[in-house]
């Protein structure tokens, strides 16, 4: 299993970004504040529906914007997945793999681990 492609709208330091990854080992570089570790938190945030670093959903909000999205597409058992988060403010967060909700987070929460 690998992680083909990320896309991040508001969330934390980005407005947007699209990144695609290979499959082994891919690697971040940039100054510091650009937002390296803000990808990791997101990759983080797909497989364990939480952020690593904010105990609460809504500081992963970029500044001034009312939700943030995250989708991930990961290659698994050679087929391709799709989850989907999104955070409002002052709603309940949704998980969706394959455009499907899941009914509990304990149902996804570790089943895309990718250490």
């Amino acid at each position: 299993m690998f992680l083909k492609s990320l896309t991040l709208f508001n969330f934390k330091n980005y407005s947007e970004a699209e990144l695609t990854f290979a499959e082994g080992v891919n690697a971040f570089t940039g100054n510091n504040g650009s937002g390296k570790t803000n990808i990791l938190d997101a990759i983080y945030y797909l497989c364990l529906c939480k952020s690593y670093f904010n105990s609460s959903d809504t500081h992963s909000i970029r500044h001034g914007e009312s939700f943030f999205s995250i989708k991930g597409s990961f290659e698994l058992n050679e087929k391709e997945e799709e989850i989907l988060v999104v955070v409002k403010s002052g709603q309940k967060k949704t998980i969706k793999r394959n455009q499907k909700e899941y009914p509990r987070l304990g149902d996804h929460i570790g089943f895309y681990c990718l250490w």
